[in-house]
This record gives C-alpha cells, sequence and structure tokens, in this order.
C-alpha cells in the first residue's frame, strides 16, 4: 500500500557534530524526506555490490551525476515500481546512459548481495525491455549495494530520507513479515557527490529528469518536486 504525505511544512533544524543538520525530534516526521540540498554525501560510506565486492560509495562519484534511490530489494510493495518508473524517465528523457549513474542502496541491513543481484536482473531485464529494437541498445550504468546498519543510516540521515521498520508479528498461524516504511523518491547527487534536488513520486516526467540530471552536472541546485510524496509502507 501507498500513502500520500505533504512536505510543503518548512522543519525546525538543529546543528550536528558529525553530519548534517537533522530535524529536532519533536517535528521529524516518522516517515518522509526531509530535504538536505546542498549537502555532500560521504565518500567513505561502506557498501557491498551485487557481485559481493566491497565498495566505498565514493567510488560511484567522480563521473556523470548519480540518482540515489534508497529502498529495499524484497520488497513487494513501491520499490520495484519506483525503479522502473526511473528506468522509464531515463529512457524516454533523451539522455544517452553515459550521461547518469544509477543507484540503489538497500536500507534493510539483513539483505545480502544475492537479493542485489537478483534485483539487478530484474531492473536490467526492464531496461532491455524498454530499449526494444533500439539500433544499438547500451544498458543503463546500475550499481545495486547492500550494507551495515551503521552505513544505511548514516546514509539515510545525510540525504534526509526518514524510515522505520514496519513488518507484522505472527499470529492465527499467518508468519510474520519483515519490511520498512520509507519515502519513494530519487535523490539527484551532482558528480562530486553533492545533493542537487529531489524527485518525488514513483512515476517521474522524463523532461523533468533530464533538467535534474543537466543541472546536477552543472554542479547547480535546482527546485525539488515533493509536492507529493509517496510512502512505500507494510
Amino acid at each position: 500500500a501507498s500513502l500520500a504525505t505533504s512536505t510543503s511544512a518548512q522543519p525546525t533544524r538543529v546543528a550536528t557534530i558529525d553530519g548534517p543538520p537533522l530535524v529536532a525530534a519533536a517535528t521529524r516526521p516518522a516517515v518522509g524526506l526531509v530535504p538536505h540540498p546542498g549537502v555532500s554525501v560521504p565518500g567513505d560510506l561502506a557498501f557491498t555490490d551485487s557481485d559481493g565486492h566491497p565498495t566505498r560509495l565514493g567510488e560511484v562519484f567522480g563521473g556523470p551525476p548519480v540518482l540515489l534511490v534508497l529502498g529495499y530489494y524484497r520488497c513487494t510493495q513501491l520499490c520495484g515500481v519506483v525503479a522502473q518508473g526511473v528506468l522509464e524517465a531515463l529512457h524516454d528523457s533523451g539522455l544517452p546512459p553515459q550521461a547518469s549513474r544509477l543507484v540503489f542502496v538497500s536500507i534493510d541491513p539483513q539483505e545480502t548481495p544475492g537479493d542485489a543481484a537478483a534485483r539487478l536482473k530484474v531492473d536490467l531485464d526492464y531496461a532491455r525491455f524498454l530499449q526494444g529494437r533500439d539500433a544499438s541498445p547500451t544498458p543503463p550504468w546500475l550499481r545495486l549495494l547492500t550494507g551495515t546498519r551503521a552505513s544505511i543510516e548514516r546514509l539515510a540521515r545525510t540525504v534526509g530520507v526518514v524510515y522505520r521498520e514496519a513488518g507484522t508479528p505472527a499470529r492465527d498461524g499467518a508468519p510474520a513479515t519483515r519490511g520498512y516504511a520509507h519515502p519513494a523518491a530519487v535523490v539527484v547527487l551532482t558528480p562530486d557527490g553533492r545533493i542537487s534536488r529531489y524527485l518525488g513520486g514513483a512515476r517521474f516526467d522524463a523532461g523533468e529528469l533530464r533538467d535534474a540530471v543537466v543541472d546536477a552536472d552543472d554542479g547547480e541546485t535546482g527546485p525539488s518536486t515533493l509536492h507529493l510524496v509517496l510512502q512505500c509502507l507494510h
């Protein structure tokens, strides 16, 4: 299921020692987005890619702009729809595949490189489907990462993604389920890893995404489209 939430209210922020401003506990949403435009994403955060290789988040910087999505790979709700939405918008934007890098990070510390690899296959198959009979199909630049709770929480705090565990306990013979409530959005990063803007939702306007990538490539911080942010909720 998905819920809609407004992000028009301006949150109260407090300074922290080891990261960007955080939202005060009294006004921090239970699930949602707290934009931090202009903030640099830590490149030293350690993750593991879908092949099981250790990697630092900074390894995806230094090239074209990065489209960062936080969700989880075993999600049966909105996460797969968001991935398809980004791939569709990129395909329809007219930008060449090498114009951006698409990075998904699981917010579930129990997910494995195998979970990432399974999701990667689905995403690449969908990208090939979109390309159809293109004269020279080129797959998008995709990285799917898993990590420790510490790395995930630090990244989420930096980009302003507020999430929570939302599983259900076992009862009446039904097994327990494990999931997360989290916002559905793309965080657009400049080539050097600064937050340029946010695009909320599960489907994205191709022209708007193109403008976001072009602006981020120029190092600009543009307007975010967060009037309505969907939540992936179990």
